[in-house]
């Protein structure tokens, strides 16, 4: 229990920053579009958001396209998965020896590429693409996954650009109106 003495609720530190609010934006705005387009995978989308939203603009974009490299490993790995499970009759042999693989491939591929900050999104991708795929599903689904890993960070780049200057705007006229 020493190990979770650390842990303890602050009031003070719990506050609305601005990076959550962010990132609330994003998640609402991924569930609005994916909503409204009538688009599944709103859990991927919307956790690429989270994890591609960063302190600022530049980091969103240098961290988004790492996790799009990324997540095109991890989404071509979950191909080589659909072509072999659908090859093997969808047998659980399969998932047992080639996911473990696939994931190792996906590290290393990243590794390889100098793509460190995108291991993680391109495992999650593989795994959740991979360990998802309903029965009698086509190929398409894969693609589906990776599209909306895309839609993801495209939406985190856009938040953390535009939402600053939305703040800043209000800010300025509320100045101008004292």
């Amino acid at each position: 229990m020493k190990l979770l003495k650390k842990y303890k609720f602050d009031i003070k530190k719990f506050k609305l920053g601005m990076r959550t609010a962010k990132s609330g934006f994003a998640v609402f705005l991924v569930l609005l579009l994916f909503g409204l387009f009538g688009w599944k995978g709103l859990q991927i989308g919307a956790l690429t958001a989270v994890f591609s939203l960063r302190e600022d603009f530049d980091k969103s974009v240098h961290f988004g396209a790492s996790r799009v490299v990324g997540n095109s490993i991890g989404g071509f790995y979950a191909l080589v998965f659909y072509v072999l499970n659908v090859f093997f009759h969808g047998q659980f042999w399969v998932v047992v020896v080639f996911v473990p693989i696939l994931t190792m491939l996906t590290i290393m591929t990243n590794v390889a590429m100098d793509n460190k900050p995108g291991i993680i999104g391109g495992v999650s991708a593989l795994l959740i693409i991979s360990l998802s795929i309903p029965a009698h599903e086509t190929i398409f689904y894969v693609f589906a996954r990776v599209f909306e890993t895309f839609m993801g960070v495209f939406i985190a780049i856009l938040v953390n650009s535009d939402f600053e200057r939305l703040i800043g705007y209000v800010n300025k006229k509320k100045k101008d109106e004292k």
